[in-house]
């Protein structure tokens, strides 16, 4: 665990803390970005929210063919706009606690911004209004979290246990305890790759901040590293000009080398870490259909380094292809709407939000909250 994020436990959940390293700058300062960044911006957030959503319905499935049992052939291939706990269908696709957090992530980003805070204990404080509508609890925070007033990021949607309690455990004045490496960290941290490349914010600021803002919640390094990493991955995504899966692999491996520089060659797992995702790239190469690879080599996504790889993964097979990438990302046994929504902010960095087949973003939940959020990280 960091010395600054064993500080924001120690001073409690409003995070008064300033530590002038991380200042995020003058909440004035306006960035110049052309509307292609911005288009990415957007891309990725929605692209993240459309693949969590994607996913959702067949989270916990046991395997592939459990999902083909139930949508045929070729597994889900659309939005399931049938949920067992509302009565029936509905007009658009839910998303799960993935996008509520990665919404809350913004939200502390931005109001760092405004308010001339830290960045992690802003993300603190995010989370624990999140925490306290998730558990109906009352709780003390810094500023009035304008997410807690929509329903829909605060009912409950299968929120991840090592989340809830670390953020009781922080909400109650303690320090979390744990080993985690669930996939809870690095589903959430993608507004901050975004929110970097709005800025020019270094690669290791990035991979740092990310890093930080997953250990809130989750201890383990390889959630850690893995959080950083795919906050860099994202920024470079956002900041290329072209792509193809050749450049995709140059960008993956620079996010190992920073994540690396961070944290140090030697640090506990990191061999681990670079090997599952240096897996990943080589099997994108590999004959066997996409399931097979991902439930035979990659793991099911329920830890972070298997959602990186997996997300890693279906990119590089489908590059150039939303949909055929988000079906790659969740048809298999496993944390699906995790691998999408990752996948899917990763791919949309590279696409830009124009690109994203209309069938998926006219009917995600919330698009006109995403679409702004979007917009204010890029200002």
């Amino acid at each position: 665990m960091s010395d600054f994020v064993s500080t924001i436990w120690r001073c409690g959940i409003v995070c008064r803390v300033v530590i002038d390293s991380l200042h995020t700058g003058s909440p004035y300062l306006e960035s110049k970005i052309d509307m292609e960044k911005q288009d990415k911006i957007r891309g990725s957030l929605v692209g993240g929210a459309v693949g969590d959503a994607f996913g959702y319905p067949v989270e916990f499935v046991y395997s592939f063919q459990d999902i083909q049992a139930k949508y045929g052939e070729e597994g889900i291939t659309d939005y399931d706009l049938s949920y067992p706990w509302l009565d029936g269908k509905i007009d658009t696709a839910q998303f799960s606690d993935d996008t509520q957090m990665t919404l809350y992530t913004a939200e502390g980003l931005l109001e760092a911004e405004q308010g001339g805070q830290p960045v992690v204990p802003a993300i603190c404080n995010a989370y624990i209004a999140w925490f306290g509508h998730q558990l109906g609890r009352k709780v003390k925070i810094s500023y009035t979290s304008e997410l807690a007033q929509i329903k829909e990021l605060n009912q409950r949607r299968a929120p991840g246990n090592t989340c809830i309690s670390a953020l009781f455990a922080i909400n109650s004045g303690k320090e979390p305890d744990n080993s985690s490496k669930g996939c809870g960290g690095v589903m959430r941290v993608a507004p901050i790759g975004l929110y970097g490349a709005a800025h020019g914010w270094t690669l290791d600021k990035t991979a740092r901040l990310a890093g930080e803002a997953a250990e809130l919640t989750h201890l383990h390094p390889l959630s850690t590293y893995s959080s950083a990493a795919l906050a860099v991955i994202v920024q470079l995504c956002v900041d290329a000009e072209a792509m193809d899966a050749e450049k995709f692999k140059v960008i993956v491996r620079k996010s190992l080398d920073v994540v690396a520089e961070v944290y140090g060659e030697s640090a506990p797992a990191m061999d681990e870490f670079k090997a599952i995702v240096e897996k990943a790239i080589r099997f994108a190469d590999n004959q066997l259909q996409d399931w097979e690879i991902i439930e035979n080599g990659l793991g099911g996504g329920w830890v972070a380094e298997e959602t990186l790889a997996i997300a890693v993964f279906s990119v590089l097979r489908h590059i150039d292809d939303f949909s055929a990438c988000m079906v790659c990302a969740v048809n298999h046994g496993g944390d699906s709407d995790s691998t999408g929504a990752v996948a899917g902010n990763i791919i949309g960095a590279i696409l830009g939000y124009d690109a994203l087949p209309a069938k998926f973003t006219a009917d995600i939940q919330l698009r006109d909250l995403l679409l702004a959020t979007a917009d204010r990280l890029s200002r």
